[in-house]
């Protein structure tokens, strides 16, 4: 099988670009609490409930990045 081109993998990529959408997230944290390392999105906490600005095709892909990066960082505390 032959690679794609170069502009047919800009192409997809693009129409994949066009497609996504801007979510805002919001997630009950604790007090005092503050994100740490690489954040993949845009985060603002106020009031012990923390906002994640995420872009992705649907909402449910939004929630699951933000899940997953909650996740990692309950992991990281643990270790």
């Amino acid at each position: 099988m032959l690679p794609k081109p170069a502009k047919q993998i800009f192409d997809e990529m693009w129409d994949k670009v066009k497609r996504l959408e801007r979510y805002e997230i919001k997630r009950e944290v604790g007090p005092g609490w503050l994100p740490r390392g690489t954040i993949p999105f845009g985060i603002s906490v106020r009031n012990g409930i923390a906002t994640f600005t995420v872009y992705a095709e649907f909402m449910i892909d939004a929630e699951d990045q933000v899940t997953a990066y909650l996740e990692n960082l309950e992991r990281d505390e643990e270790e």
